[in-house]
């Protein structure tokens, strides 16, 4: 007897009359969330005035503080996989969680959160002052947000709002920034990042900040491939708007954890954080 929650013998669902095409979904789930981003007036840039010492100060303490969102990321991801029932999707799901929690063959078979713990060491932030760090009401009012979004939504808008995070750096969501905000405002955005490699404004060897380099590769291979199964399985004008809410709201949170995330940063090394204006209105 073949349950009821079995998907092996699944057919792909077939779209139905009313529901935009694969390649409109894709471009209006990307759009939403890269309208999000836009308008958020987050900067990745470290802050200007800060010395070598200062900056890495200023990238440890951010990493203490996306601990606490690394570290769920992976168990958020198992709960949308326990209530999928489509095979190709849960094998999506499983090869990411293979990278975070197991290990990445990209990053010499560590996983993702050691990286994150390795980089703060580098950059003077102890394991042990990383477990001893407590969470701020902001930073602890995401992450059960995110726990909620995946636990409670159904599998598919759950899957939108934490694998969004990732689509983000997938090449519909880039194209979507560029047809937003034009090629001139993407090329300024990575001008004001210092106009010198990550590792340089950190003063620090090439090569010894993996954390962030395997992300932006990692995060833009995985979020194409989650993007693929939402296209293909949000077949209904309903799945299609759960989905588009569903990331649109996880965004909204995300910019909420990141904003504090980098108060808290700065507030490590002595300045201000001041979100940028947004870059839409």
């Amino acid at each position: 007897m073949t349950m009821p929650s079995d998907g092996r013998s699944r057919p792909t669902p077939v779209y139905e009359p009313g529901t935009l095409s694969p390649q409109e979904f894709e471009t209006a789930f990307c759009e939403a969330l890269v309208r999000i981003l836009v308008e958020s007036g987050l900067s990745s840039a470290i802050p200007k005035e800060l010395d070598p010492a200062g900056a890495r100060l200023y990238h440890g303490t951010y990493l203490k503080y996306m601990s606490f969102f690394a570290w769920k990321f992976p168990s958020w991801l198992m709960s949308v996989a326990s209530m999928c029932p489509y095979q190709d999707v849960r094998r999506e799901i499983i090869n990411d969680c293979v990278d975070e929690e197991v290990g990445d063959s990209d990053a010499d078979g560590q996983c993702h959160i050691e990286l994150l713990y390795d980089e703060a060491e580098l950059c003077g932030v102890s394991r042990e002052e990383i477990f001893e760090a407590e969470p701020t009401p902001p930073i602890m009012a995401a992450i059960h947000a995110w726990e909620n979004m995946t636990r409670t939504l159904g599998w598919l808008p759950g899957y939108a709002a934490i694998a969004g995070l990732e689509i983000a750096m997938s090449e519909p969501a880039i194209k979507a920034r560029e047809r937003l905000i034009g090629k001139e405002a993407m090329a300024k955005a990575s001008k004001d990042l210092g106009g010198v490699t990550f590792h340089e404004r950190l003063g620090m060897p090439e090569g010894s900040l993996k954390f962030f380099a395997l992300h932006s590769y990692k995060d833009r291979f995985h979020g194409g491939g989650e993007l693929a199964m939402l296209v293909k399985y949000a077949h209904t004008p309903a799945l299609q708007r759960e989905a588009i809410w569903a990331v649109s709201n996880s965004f909204k949170i995300y910019t909420l954890h990141a904003h504090e995330v980098r108060r808290l940063a700065a507030e490590a090394v002595g300045t201000v954080y001041t979100p940028k204006p947004a870059m839409v209105s």
